[in-house]
């Protein structure tokens, strides 16, 4: 056979066999071409979906959310949302447990962000990777998580509240000691939480995952003042305070002692620095009680009397007292600020703010007679001119409660440049006639009145002969510069004193508010020797139910010139 026959042959051979292959070949195709398409139109699906529905076997906070539209899911964001920031977060100090909610540890809740990775989930990465991780969506389920952040700031502002404190540190402060003055106290180191490292860990803590418990390390925390500064405040302190504080009140005057200035001097800091203070309160407590009565007594009201109806001319004034806290204030601002220290303090008095006192100054409890005498006398002596002195001497006297009233101290020697003439008296026992003799009637008329006005009698006599124109026992003389009538207004209420007179007779009258029961209950007269002794018993019913009765005493010579034991007294005018 010939080489071209060959060749012939093997060239049909090989055609043959290739027809055969591209005939396998033609019919496979259709085959692979139903999956592809397949592939393709759900690839195509896939990518239309991105951004309308969730992918496939995708999970958010344990539910499966593949195929919700973007709107269902973002619903479903927004409650997890609010179930997040109610999220129990715990810090644990030892002692204590404090448990706060999520939101109120500075938590924030990114409700976008956490809903675009939803809808962006098997949708991200490269374009391989988004083909390959769609390729394995039945056999990879992706879990999306919560997105969230701590507000750094507002974490820190809460950790830093008292609420998260350990034990705070003492910070040194300043007493007083009588012996030695101020001095200090010593400052202790507290403990707290560190507050940079408890972010650290609120930062990683997986909050998402249900309530998390925090141990937060623990500091040292200094006091922000030393021992040494603080003592250096207290020795500075001293000095100024060393020689004590004149004080001046109005017309008053009173020295501070070292040690009354020190115990009202407090310590205090802040951001760092110790600063010195007065007490106003316990200063002004100290300074009233240096001062206690008024400063500016009490300026009576004016009153006029017609057919006995008083009537009130010109209101008083309030008593002035110590002192304003305005004064005192800057008094002591002065005090501590002064580095040479303060040698001298004047204070302004204020009004003492009493109810009672301001009625008083009003003269709104004078309305009615709560005690009255008359005594008679003939018309025209030289004695009544000394009585009516007397009267018009004492007419509008206003004794406040408490308030005590002298004759002798109030009117004063009976002289004739004091208005007074000469007129019969006793002395010594016998009758004599020197200047202002007489006032004695008018003396015991308002003892009388006083008597029944409910007043104390701190100093009395009684003649020392009886006259009949006075009450048995129940009288009372005066002479310079003894014996003296003192009488105190023991009642609650100002008694104004108003005396009358006409030609033959002399009344006193006494205006207040009536509050007292008096009567007199008993008398008994006894012989002392060859004196007469009269006690006269009185009863006085005050508001609170006490009953009070005192006795009132008289001793009267058997006669003129002659003593108790029936002697015979020298004569003074010899």
């Amino acid at each position: 056979m010939s080489v071209e026959s060959r060749f012939v042959r093997t060239m049909s051979g090989e055609m043959a066999r290739h027809r055969e292959k591209t005939s396998g070949v033609l019919w496979a195709l259709p085959s692979l071409m139903v999956p592809l398409a397949v592939t393709a139109i759900a690839w195509t699906s896939h990518v239309a979906s991105e951004g309308e529905v969730i992918a496939p076997n995708v999970r958010f906070a344990g539910n499966d959310v593949s195929g919700l539209s973007v709107d269902t899911a973002a619903g479903q964001v927004g409650a997890r949302e609010i179930d997040f920031l109610q999220t129990e977060v715990t810090i644990d100090l030892g002692d204590r447990q404090v448990a706060i909610s999520a939101r109120e540890t500075g938590y924030d809740y990114l409700f976008d962000e956490t809903v675009t990775a939803l809808v962006g989930a098997r949708h991200d990465g490269t374009p391989w990777g988004e083909v390959m991780g769609w390729l394995t969506t039945p056999f990879r389920t992706i879990i999306v998580e919560d997105r969230y952040q701590l507000d750094l700031t507002a974490a820190r502002s809460l950790l830093e509240g008292d609420e998260f404190a350990i034990e705070d540190p003492i910070e040194p402060s300043l007493e007083n000691e009588a012996a030695v003055g101020l001095r200090v106290l010593p400052g202790k180191p507290g403990v707290g939480i560190d507050i940079d490292a408890t972010l650290r860990l609120l930062e990683t803590a997986p909050v998402h995952r249900g309530p998390v418990t925090i141990e937060p390390p623990e500091v040292t925390i200094p006091p922000t003042v030393s021992d040494e500064q603080a003592g250096e405040m207290a020795h500075a302190l001293n000095a100024r305070t060393e020689a004590g504080l004149l004080t001046v009140v109005g017309d008053m005057t009173a020295r501070l002692t070292p040690n009354q200035i020190r115990r009202h001097v407090r310590s205090h800091v802040s951001d760092g620095v110790m600063s010195a203070m007065i007490d106003i309160g316990t200063f002004q407590a100290e300074i009233e009680a240096i001062f206690p009565e008024p400063v500016e007594p009490l300026v009576p009201p004016t009153f006029g009397v017609v057919d006995g109806v008083v009537a009130v001319i010109a209101p008083g004034e309030e008593p002035l007292v110590c002192c304003t806290s305005e004064s005192i204030a800057a008094a002591a601002a002065d005090l501590v600020a002064d580095e040479d220290g303060a040698a001298l303090i004047r204070l302004e008095p204020r009004l003492a703010n009493d109810p009672d006192q301001r009625a008083w100054a009003e003269g709104s409890n004078v309305t009615e007679v709560v005690g009255e005498f008359t005594t008679h006398h003939g018309c025209c002596e030289s004695r009544v001119t000394n009585i009516h002195r007397m009267a018009d001497l004492l007419t509008g006297v206003y004794l406040l409660p408490g308030d005590t009233l002298s004759l002798n101290e109030y009117i004063g020697p009976r002289t004739r440049e004091n208005g007074f003439v000469d007129a019969g008296a006793i002395r010594q026992g016998h009758m004599v006639s020197e200047v202002g003799g007489g006032v004695s009637q008018f003396v015991t008329t308002l003892f009388n009145a006083a008597y029944f006005a409910g007043l104390d009698f701190d100093e009395y006599q009684s003649h020392s002969i009886y006259f009949s124109r006075y009450p048995f026992g129940r009288e009372a003389t005066i002479s310079m510069p003894g014996p003296d009538l003192v009488m105190t207004n023991s009642t609650d209420y100002p008694v104004l004193i108003w005396p009358t007179y006409d030609a033959t007779s002399i009344t006193v009258t006494m205006y207040s508010t009536a509050h007292v029961e008096v009567a007199e209950v008993d008398q008994r007269v006894s012989r002392r020797q060859q004196c007469t002794h009269v006690e006269t018993d009185r009863r006085r019913i005050f508001p609170d139910g006490r009953v009070v009765v005192d006795t009132i005493e008289a001793n009267y010579r058997p006669a003129e010139g002659i003593d108790c034991f029936g002697r015979a007294i020298p004569d003074p005018e010899g």
